[in-house]
């Protein structure tokens, strides 16, 4: 298999809200950079290069919740607490949309 044909590989938002640390519940885990130790000035940083699925459920039902909140002008954006942890996983970048959140003074979970 080549790495063309390989499912990308999805991370898990790290928000407490989005853990479930249940005993036996596994975990995904990331190492793409040392999050204990202070990288050197200038080292290399590994990003994902995973793409987007704009037809996953998760990121839909993100779209449907900043068309609620830019509807109704909230101040706090709260959408982890709204998505199943698939749905979360699901999500690896921000919608263009988010911009439209122009009351919210606070993001929490994203």
């Amino acid at each position: 298999m080549t790495d063309e044909q390989r499912p990308a590989r999805v991370f898990p938002n790290r928000f407490p809200e989005a853990m479930d640390s249940r005993p036996g519940v596994p975990q995904d885990r990331c190492h793409c950079f040392n999050q204990v130790r202070v990288s050197v000035p200038g080292a290399a940083t590994s990003f994902h290069p995973e793409i987007q699925d704009t037809n996953a459920p998760g990121w839909l039902r993100l779209l449907e919740l900043i068309e609620e909140a830019a509807t109704d002008g909230r101040e706090e954006f709260r959408p982890l607490p709204e998505l199943s942890p698939e749905q979360r996983r699901q999500i690896v970048t921000l919608p263009a949309s988010i911009g439209r959140l122009t009351a919210v003074r606070t993001l929490v979970g994203l």
